[in-house]
């Protein structure tokens, strides 16, 4: 395409769907630019630091999630199929079960009976919702209560604006066509729900009420009150620029340091959950 005399940035925009959007975006950018080198340099630190982040929260979350579900699994088939071979011999004696036995063996009962609907039930609830999560509103949904979870929701919100911010800064130039630079750096942050707000809240401040960029960013309701007085001071100089790459750079070592907290208190909630099931089974055998 480049050989046949295609415009850069269309050529490379022709395949963003091998090269990712925002990255078909920056080569083309960077064609047409005198900072070719800076911009290359910054794609590449970008796509590197969002690949290790999104790494570090799967290590993070996958083994937990597997222990809880295998522990599950194991309580499941200990309350079907091992328990009752035991208590059963007392019921069957006419004997009178203690509570914590008798609510067992009535669970083990109606598992037994109703395996086969629970399972059919949990697999269309899976499907549905893996369906659901596909669509835009289910993309929307589940990307703004993400940023919201305990522990690992601020984290992937701050992930979301140190990626905004970095992009933002690279693009920037304080003309008019930045309004062009903040659809990029919002799309850039992988957060519909971000990004939505960003389009339809501050963008339109921007273009339609000629608001300041700072206000329309805060009228958004997704950045945290840290960016918002950072682009504030840059504002007020007349370094929007710099602040941007600084609340990247801030965040960046926040959610780096903040990470193995978050993995540490992962791991203590799953170690919480083991306890409880050992209690549980401690107090049976007990009965």
């Amino acid at each position: 395409d480049l050989k046949g005399g295609m415009d850069a940035q269309q050529a490379y925009m022709k395949h963003q769907h091998m090269l990712g959007k925002f990255t078909a975006y920056m080569l083309g950018i960077a064609s047409k630019s005198g900072n070719m080198s800076e911009i290359y340099e910054a794609t590449a630190k970008f796509l590197e630091r969002q690949n290790e982040f999104n790494k570090s929260v799967r290590s993070a979350l996958i083994m937990p999630m597997f222990t809880i579900l295998v522990l599950i699994a194991v309580l499941v088939w200990y309350v079907m199929s091992i328990f009752p071979q035991t208590a059963g011999l007392f019921r069957s004696l006419k004997m009178e079960l203690p509570p914590l036995t008798a609510w067992t063996m009535d669970a083990s009962d109606w598992l037994n009976a109703h395996y086969g609907w629970i399972l059919l039930a949990a697999g269309v609830i899976i499907g549905g919702f893996a369906w659901w999560a596909r669509t835009p509103k289910g993309q929307f949904e589940i990307h703004k209560r993400l940023i919201k979870l305990p522990v690992i929701g601020a984290l992937l919100h701050k992930l979301n604006i140190e990626i905004f911010a970095r992009v933002f800064a690279i693009l920037y130039s304080g003309a008019g066509e930045n309004i062009g630079v903040i659809k990029i750096a919002s799309e850039a942050t992988g957060n519909a729900y971000m990004e939505h707000q960003i389009k339809t809240v501050t963008i339109p401040m921007l273009v339609a009420q000629g608001s300041d960029l700072v206000r329309a960013m805060e009228a958004s309701g997704v950045f945290t009150p840290l960016a918002i007085a950072r682009f504030r001071t840059g504002a007020e100089t007349g370094n929007v620029k710099k602040s941007a790459q600084q609340i990247a750079d801030f965040y960046q070592k926040e959610t780096e340091l903040k990470l193995k907290a978050a993995v540490d208190t992962i791991q203590l909630v799953v170690t919480i959950f083991i306890f409880i099931a050992l209690i549980y089974l401690t107090l049976i055998s007990s009965e």
